[in-house]
């Protein structure tokens, strides 16, 4: 199985594959999505695709003594001298199997003006390792880049200052040579609850929480924010203004959200086929728009539209990439 995994990965990387999709029914489907587009690339025999998924689970440890309980896992590899880290999904029903597999570094490392060609959401992402505390909130839905920015600002980190930096992640989705990194596991009793305390204790500068789940999570969150820490942390919501909701509903009060959150930066994946390139607008909400928030005043920052419109027109974008957004 090794060489036949090896075969389908090298496909993948060739075409910039960030998902590998394997459905397993009379046979195993395999398709990749590239440029956010779901590809076929290939089927196997129905005995012969059941041993790569097994394969799969194996090395990804997902456990195969619960069959119907769905579970994440990981493993890498390595092609042409480079390690890529691979997040294997495994979703089970009653009448298929399915396997995804996320390649979480399958391009090349970005830098802050990488992130986004707007002024001032790069120029604010420059200033960020030089905050000595509060919490930066990272938003955005599944795959539009919320953990490529949380790297790339501690790449930045670590490339311009000397500080103690500790993550909390489910899983460890890339290896940073210059952070202790944690990953989760509540089997052997590695919670957020329980890691929080020993990393307070470990003199920490920056904390990376690698995504707020639920109200405890909120709160270990606000709780190193308000100790004097730079907290780094991704939460699923739809925009800026929206992540904000999201924290205050998950019990942390308006008052807290104005002390302690810096900024609150959402993300979407746009996909211009035409050039072959994958962009990423962004819009940011600053201090004074999120003490606005606080205070129930009139809101008012740069959009989603705002900015698809700044891309338009200062780099020439074809507009019916920002459609879905709402851009007229």
């Amino acid at each position: 199985m090794d060489e036949l995994f090896e075969k389908i990965f090298f496909r993948a990387i060739q075409k910039h594959t960030t998902d590998i999709h394997m459905i397993l029914k009379e046979k195993l489907s395999i398709r990749f999505r590239v440029l956010g587009e779901l590809i076929d690339y290939d089927e196997l025999e129905h005995d012969y695709g059941s041993k790569l998924l097994n394969y799969l689970k194996y090395k990804a440890s997902i456990n195969t003594n619960y069959r119907l309980l769905p579970q994440t896992g990981q493993f890498s590899i390595v092609y042409k001298k480079k390690e890529y880290y691979l997040r294997v999904s495994f979703l089970p029903s009653t009448n298929f199997e399915s396997i995804v597999i996320r390649i979480l570094n399958n391009h090349d490392p970005l830098t802050i003006d990488q992130i986004s060609y707007l002024s001032e959401i790069s120029s604010f992402l420059h200033k960020v390792p030089y905050f000595s505390s509060g919490l930066i909130l990272i938003s955005g839905a599944t795959g539009s880049g919320k953990s490529t920015t949380l790297y790339t600002i501690l790449d930045e980190i670590i490339r311009t200052q000397r500080k103690n930096i500790i993550t909390i992640e489910d899983p460890i989705e890339m290896r940073k040579e210059h952070c202790l990194q944690i990953e989760l596991n509540d089997k052997l009793g590695i919670t957020y609850e329980n890691t929080l305390k020993q990393i307070l204790r470990h003199d920490p500068d920056v904390i990376m929480i690698g995504e707020i789940r639920d109200s405890q999570t909120a709160q270990i969150a606000l709780t190193c924010a308000l100790t004097g820490h730079l907290v780094l942390t991704t939460i699923h919501a739809s925009n800026a203004f929206l992540a904000l909701k999201r924290f205050e509903n998950l019990g942390v009060s308006k008052l807290d959200i104005e002390d302690v959150v810096i900024a609150s930066l959402a993300q979407k994946i746009k996909y211009d086929h035409h050039n072959n390139e994958v962009i990423i607008l962004a819009e940011l909400m600053k201090k004074k728009n999120i003490i606005e928030y606080s205070q129930n005043q009139n809101i008012q920052y740069n959009t989603f539209i705002n900015n698809a419109r700044k891309l338009i027109e200062e780099k020439k974008y074809d507009q019916e990439l920002f459609e879905e957004i709402g851009y007229e």
